[in-house]
């Protein structure tokens, strides 16, 4: 990675929302649409000769923000510059011009290949397509040339198979035979490897860097596969729920992860030594649906590091037990099911017992509260102040006898957090920058964070 390179792709507070019309059952009900929020306000530079990751859990946006870098979807908002040009401002030529620079391999190549069409019909196809190269020989000998540059050799062997006739491996080099056969300057590889066998993975990889360096590329790797990441990627960036939240050199996103969600996926990657300690992921709950994503920090439902209030003299971790309660009964998730209602037992009682089980979190045993046994805990346990504790069983009360509005009215305005308020910007963390509060870093500013109806 040159450092000095000139930048080659400027991504600029870029979105992209599907489902944006209004659906027959929307107008009836005179509802607003509630689009998926793919990619969301997403910013990043990828220098000339960059190895760029993009990781994440599936469908955090990784694929989409690909097809918007080879422009396969126009953003809803923001811009893409490649090469100093705003991609969706094109001209006619201009746009036959970066077809011919920018390219991309796909995941699955048994998909992204024509069945009906030979080796040679595939990656002859793009020169066809763009016109480039004299006539039908100049084409055919340039295809010989790149197939057998990507290991396909000797490649007049493969150029009348069909694609039922090779095996992944040898279907995958045909992907990115046709994808470097217009010679381009920029790739995005969207999980190139992950149909592929484990014992024939690293010759690809590694196939791949050789021809970065013969053909001068620039490359994105999006995948999920962070040992694949680190491998490859000079550079890093972490997604989640469309939205990047960590970038940095790969080694350090690795190493000293900065974002509670970046520490968490690698808490979850498996470890090859069975006698090494296993550090689980301190994390509860599913991923949100990406149509209504959180307010504020979109990890901070699930974050062990969520912020308590200023004046709060508890723990932090019974501030988060205390913030997920609520969260639980704004939204019904938590009601008089959860405990046990009967006329034989008094409403006292039962409050408490919703509150024993509210205030559980589902995580690994070495995350736990002592008196914790995974479906309840003891609130005497937990370093909760006197009136939060009041509060909270206040607004069991509530909830036991099937007031939810009441419960709301008296959980208003208490466990308040950044987190859930503010949206945070990229802000410095060491050779990171991360969207997280818990960082004070040059860039200060936040915005508002957006609500449901947005």
């Amino acid at each position: 990675m040159d450092r000095n390179a000139d930048p080659l792709v400027e991504v600029e507070n870029v979105s992209k929302w599907f489902d944006m019309s209004q659906g027959v059952v929307d107008r009836l009900m005179g509802r607003e649409p509630t689009p998926v929020k793919a990619v969301d306000d997403v910013s990043f530079t990828i220098n000339e000769g960059d190895i760029m990751g993009i990781a994440g859990e599936s469908g955090c946006g990784k694929t989409t923000l690909g097809k918007l870098l080879v422009q396969l979807h126009e953003p809803t908002k923001g811009s893409i510059k490649f090469d100093g040009d705003d991609i969706t401002e094109m001209s006619n030529d201009d746009e036959q011009e970066f077809r011919k620079r920018v390219q991309m391999i796909f995941q699955d190549p048994f998909e992204s290949l024509n069945p009906r069409m030979t080796v040679f019909q595939s990656v002859v196809e793009p020169l066809r397509i763009n016109d480039m190269y004299g006539g039908y020989s100049e084409r055919r000998e340039r295809v010989i040339e790149v197939l057998n540059e990507v290991g396909l050799s000797p490649a007049e062997a493969y150029l009348n198979e069909f694609p039922k006739e090779l095996s992944g491996g040898e279907l995958q080099r045909v992907a990115i035979a046709r994808a470097l056969v217009v010679n381009p300057d920029f790739v995005v590889c969207d999980e190139p490897v992950s149909m592929l066998d484990v014992s024939i993975r690293a010759g690809v990889l590694n196939l791949m860097k050789e021809l970065q360096d013969e053909y001068g590329l620039t490359y994105v790797f999006i995948s999920h596969d962070l040992s694949l990441i680190r491998y490859m990627c000079d550079r890093t960036a972490i997604m989640y729920l469309g939205d990047v939240i960590e970038q940095g050199p790969t080694d350090d996103v690795v190493m000293d992860p900065k974002h509670p969600y970046t520490e968490a996926l690698f808490d979850a990657v498996p470890e090859v030594d069975p006698e090494a300690e296993r550090h689980r992921a301190n994390v509860t709950g599913e991923v949100p649906n990406p149509r209504n994503p959180p307010s504020g920090c979109r990890f901070h439902p699930r974050c062990s590091k969520i912020i308590p209030p200023e004046g709060w003299t508890g723990s932090q971790p019974a501030f988060r037990r205390a913030f997920q309660f609520k969260r639980q009964v704004v939204t019904e998730q938590l009601g008089p099911d959860d405990a046990d209602t009967s006329a034989e037992t008094a409403a006292g009682r039962a409050a408490d017992e919703l509150l024993e089980h509210g205030l559980a979190l589902e995580l690994p045993e070495e995350h736990q509260s002592a008196s914790e046994t995974g479906t309840t805990v003891d609130p005497r346990q937990l370093d909760l102040p006197n009136d939060a504790e009041q509060t909270l069983r206040e607004a069991a009360e509530r909830v036991v006898s099937g007031d939810y509005d009441a419960a709301r009215e008296v959980l208003d305005g208490e466990f308040e957090t950044v987190c859930a308020r503010e949206h945070p910007d990229l802000r410095t963390a060491g050779d990171q920058i991360t969207a997280c509060h818990l960082y004070e870093g040059e860039r200060k500013e936040t915005r508002k964070a957006p609500s449901a109806d947005d």
